[in-house]
Order: C-alpha cells, then structure tokens, then sequence
C-alpha cells in the first residue's frame, strides 16, 4: 500500500515545558525550576507567568539548529512509539532511571532531591519538568472535551521528556549505576502507563514506591492547600487536589457531585484507588522495585543503600517529621478500612503494602 498519514504540529503541537527547557538550554538562560524541591515547606507554587512569551521562544527555537534538531528527536520518539519499531529510542538504554513513585505527600520528593546529590547536581537549579511529576502527563485513553486524545498527548509529552533526559544528562550526567547514566525522577503518574515504560526501559530502570498512611497523607495535603475548607467538603486549590478530581471523572462522576462530597471522602478514595492502580500495573513485583514507607528511619535508611551501592560518601540530608494528624473517629474508621482493603488487594497478588 502507498498511503500516508500526515500529522502536523498544528494538530501535535510541542508543550510548553519542552519549548521552555530547549530556550533555557540552548540561549544559556535560568531553567524554570519553581519549588518543587521546597516540598517541606507548606506553600502553593503559583506560576500563573509561567509561559508568557511562548511564542517567541518557539520561533527562536525553530531557527535554532540545535533546537530543530531536538524537537524532530522528540517527533522520531513519538513515531517510535506509536509503531512499536524502536530504533533511536534503544539510545536511552545507555541511561539508568530512578523513578520515585507514590502517591504525592509521600516522602517521593526527598527521595528524589537525595538522588540528584548523589548523581553531583545541584536540585535547585534543576527545571521541574525534568525532576519531578507534574510532566509527562501520563493518562489513560480519553478525549477530553472532544478537543484531543490524552493517550497521545501523553506519548508526545513522554518523547520530549526522553529527548530531554538525553539533552540534559549527556551534559551534566556524573554518575554510573548498573552501567547507565543515573536519572532521577519523581514519577507519580507512572502507574497510568506502566507498561509502556517497561517496554521502553526494559532493566534501565529502579522503581522506589513510597507510602504513607492514608490520613497522614491527606493531613499534608490540606497542610499544602491552606487547610480544611469551611463547609468540609472538596474543593481545588492545588495540582494534588485536581489529580483527586480528575480520578473521580475517570469513575464517569459527574464533577459537581465530586464537589459537595467530604473533603476526607474525596481524598480517600483517592489514596484507594491510586493504590489499587499500583499494584495492578505490576511496578511492585519488580525485582528492581522498592517499597518505602514514610517516616525519617525508613527515608534515610533507603538513601544511604542507594549511596552505598552508587559508592559515595555522602549523608543523606534531614527529613522532616511528619505533622500531627486531627480527623473524626468515624474518618478514622473509613481509613482504617480503605487501609485494609488495600493490603488484601496487595497480598491477593504475592505483595506486601506497609504504610
């Protein structure tokens, strides 16, 4: 057959975090790196700025060589994967991925920031996009307001990220572990995708899976968010929120019903679901899998077997206790019960939960 199928960026268009990382990259500029290492400190990350001038840096980076040249990597990785015919991608073997995945409020960002030390970068000059969870935007197949199709989208948003990997870590990369370039990254949504990553990564990868009791982490989140709202029930002010909203859309709840439940209910079945999704995407039964619970002993002690078997003599930085926790006895109850629905899920399939 001679048929062709053309797709234009027009209807793929590059994101902004990749447009964003090529500018600072390649004009030598400051790299967007937010808060996201801050995570002990309970504030919002407001960069509503963020993408002013966009437009302008993508023209720049289209009569830039070297950005050309980027982009259509990020395009040839897109191709790859929508055909299954790998061959630029077998590149990225020659890298070793950390991923740090867990629910958010878990401990994954220290975890991260303890990586990026060992590999000798600096995590505060590192973009956000690159280190932690917000991008790519891995997401089951849907078509949001008939608009795109997120299952694409997200493919398209994992080649950029790849191609940045091999931008970046060929550049500053410091560190060999189990024969590839060490790259970190907290990686929430990997649960959604899993088996992409597996195909694309192969052994070129560890997964290190935090958890923390259900109430503890929806005690952070509302220490993040500003708080319990007055009337209880769930609102929106945080990108960890919205992530509890567009779970319950992918349930086919109608999102104003989302929006006059408990606040608690919400969020735990949240944390439910999200552990669900974990187990049966198959990351825990990795032999290259870690489970680590929250706390400062468990958190230290799974950085310093990394610094050992990396071979540095670096100590792993502080970690925060986590703040006390205050909900109803029967909130309490419904955790207690989410928790065990949990473990048994987890023990049906050869697995061990601990928060």
């Amino acid at each position: 057959m001679g048929l062709t199928l053309t797709l234009t960026d027009a209807e793929l268009p590059a994101s902004p975090a990749f447009i964003e990382f090529l500018h600072a990259t390649l004009t030598g500029g400051d790299y967007h790196v937010g808060t996201w290492y801050l995570q002990e400190e309970e504030l919002l990350d407001h960069d509503g700025e963020r993408f002013d001038g966009l437009a302008e840096k993508v023209r720049a980076m289209m009569q830039h060589p070297q950005g050309t040249q980027a982009i259509m990597r990020s395009y040839r990785f897109f191709k790859e994967m929508l055909t299954g015919k790998m061959d630029t991608l077998r590149d990225l073997r020659r890298f070793h991925f950390i991923f740090v995945i867990g629910i958010p409020r878990t401990g994954g960002t220290y975890l991260t920031k303890q990586f990026y030390r060992a590999a000798g970068i600096d995590y505060t000059q590192v973009q956000n996009a690159l280190a932690h969870d917000g991008f790519p935007h891995l997401a089951v197949l849907s078509f949001p307001d008939n608009r795109y199709n997120a299952h694409t989208t997200s493919l398209l948003q994992l080649a950029e990220y790849l191609t940045m990997v091999e931008i970046y870590f060929t550049r500053h990369g410091r560190l060999a572990y189990q024969g590839g370039i060490v790259v970190p990254k907290k990686f929430t949504k990997a649960i959604y995708n899993f088996p992409l990553l597996r195909a694309l990564l192969g052994d070129s990868a560890d997964y290190v899976i935090t958890t923390r009791h259900p109430l503890g982490m929806i005690q952070s989140v509302l220490d993040k968010s500003g708080g319990m709202p007055s009337d209880g029930k769930f609102a929106v002010r945080s990108a960890i929120e919205r992530w509890a909203l567009d779970d319950w859309l992918q349930w086919q709840i109608p999102e104003t019903k989302v929006m006059n439940m408990s606040y608690v209910h919400v969020m735990l079945e949240y944390w439910k679901r999200f552990h669900f999704q974990l187990a049966m995407s198959g990351i825990p039964a990795m032999p290259n899998a870690r489970l680590v619970p929250h706390g400062p002993e468990s958190m230290r002690e799974t950085v310093r077997a990394y610094y050992q078997a990396f071979g540095t003599t670096l100590e792993p930085e502080p970690f925060k206790p986590p703040l006390p926790s205050h909900f109803s006895h029967s909130e309490t109850q419904a955790a207690a019960t989410a928790l065990a629905e949990v473990t048994q899920l987890w023990a049906s399939l050869g697995l061990i939960f601990s928060v």
